[in-house]
């Protein structure tokens, strides 16, 4: 059997379409060609992203970490052309003795 790869934004449909009132989860799963552990298993981690956001975990961590990474980057790349540059000047002077 082919794998599919669906979307965030078809997952969500889908979830959605087997949660309407009246819709079998089971018709659903088989419209798309998935199985009813994958459909309960996106809308287990739907409602733990869910959780986290309301919580204020999402993604404001996430960027906190990655723009601390990005700060600790910036300062080792302007030491390295501190290096540098004091090198060049170094070696500028000799060229001029």
């Amino acid at each position: 059997m082919e794998r599919r790869r669906f979307s965030a934004e078809e997952k969500l449909q889908i979830l959605e379409e087997g949660r309407a009132p009246g819709a079998s989860i089971a018709e659903v799963c088989r419209r798309y060609r998935l199985s009813s552990t994958l459909f309960y298993m996106w809308e287990k981690q739907a409602k733990q992203a869910a959780l986290e956001v309301l919580r204020g975990n999402g993604n404001r961590r996430n960027r906190d970490d990655k723009v601390e990474r990005l700060r600790e980057k910036i300062q080792k790349l302007n030491a390295v052309i501190g290096e540098i540059t004091e090198e060049n000047l170094t070696l500028k002077k000799r060229l001029v003795e």
